[in-house]
């Protein structure tokens, strides 16, 4: 344990020295995967497609503000939907709208997770956003986590049902409209997983804020276990067709990683726990301090090793030979 308690201190040491270099490299790699994803789900503008498009927009996030990265993302989506199909553009342009008007309202510093969602939904870790926001967030949080879901509900509906919007005629655009909205709003697979998300962002935020040894584990369990009943509940409700293997085998990693966040951001020694009791004029107070868990930065120390020298007998020359001789005399 000490030893990881150095490594932090080390790696926090590192991050103060070289932030403004990592923070920009980091929402660059962000951004990357990001558009990759994007690209890889739909694909259907070549010229979005293009590495250098990739790079050249992933490099503007990189030092622009972290909303920009959220309106790339949108943009890349409309444009795929409008050179693969009209009413799919404006559908889902629509939906983005009032996403749009619900995040910054809510929650619009909650970047990290409207885009990290729909990649670990995609890696088979859904529950590790939901887990994260309400460790690190507040209850907004859930509508970050929420529209994270819903983009990659959309992502996975159309790339599933590409063959039969493209056997729609164009002559029915009507109908088409219908099969999408239908499709999307109705999506009950999309409407279970954004409850489930939002309950455990809410579950996991309520008892890692009460006075409890080891709250944020228990809350973190409690969080990973609301958030697999919810689904499979929901599952069994609406025949939303969610697989349970991938859920059961994704929670475990899911809250393994959900630990490893809180050993960088509330690591405290239950142990040496003490209660303080204060007054003043107007209020008793009573007051539960827990230390965190720190160790100091081991620093090196470099020992100078000189050779000493000899003490060398002095030779005499000709004067103080003759000097010598002289007082022998007298």
């Amino acid at each position: 344990m000490t030893n990881l308690l150095v490594w932090k201190e080390y790696l926090k040491g590192i991050y103060g020295k070289y932030e403004i270099y990592i923070t920009p490299a980091a929402k660059f790699l962000l951004a990357l995967i990001t558009l990759l994803q994007i690209n890889r789900s739909l694909g259907y503008m070549s010229r979005l497609n293009s590495l250098m498009v990739v790079l050249v927009v992933a490099l503007l996030s990189s030092f622009l503000p972290m909303n920009f990265m959220i309106l790339t993302a949108a943009l890349f989506i409309v444009l795929h939907l409008y050179a693969f199909s009209l009413e799919c553009a404006v559908v889902v342009l629509a939906l983005f709208l009032v996403m749009f008007l619900l995040y910054f309202r809510f929650s619009p510093k909650d970047t990290v997770m409207v885009l990290l969602t729909p990649m670990c939904c995609s890696m088979h870790i859904p529950f590790l956003m939901p887990l994260a926001a309400g460790l690190t967030g507040t209850p907004a949080s859930a509508v970050s986590v929420g529209c994270g879901a819903v983009v990659y509900s959309i992502l996975r509906y159309l790339s599933d049902n590409t063959s039969t919007l493209n056997s729609i005629d164009e002559e029915n655009a009507i109908q088409k409209y219908r099969y999408v909205v239908d499709g999307l709003l109705n999506n009950k697979t999309m409407l279970v997983m954004v409850g489930a998300f939002a309950a455990t962002v809410l579950v996991v935020y309520l008892i890692r804020r009460l006075s409890l040894n080891h709250a944020w584990t228990i809350a973190m369990v409690a969080g990973t276990l609301v958030a697999m009943a919810a689904l499979l509940v929901g599952d069994l409700i609406w025949d939303t067709n969610i697989s349970i293997i991938p859920i059961l085998i994704g929670a475990p990693f899911s809250l393994a990683l959900a630990k490893l966040l809180q050993f960088f951001v509330f690591n405290v020694d239950y142990s040496r726990t003490e209660y303080v009791q204060f007054e003043d004029d107007e209020y008793y107070y009573y007051v539960k301090a827990v230390p965190k868990l720190t160790v100091a930065k081991p620093s090196k120390t470099v020992k100078k090793i000189t050779a000493q020298k000899r003490n060398a007998t002095p030779r005499m020359t000709g004067s103080m030979v003759k000097k010598s001789n002289k007082s022998g005399m007298k």
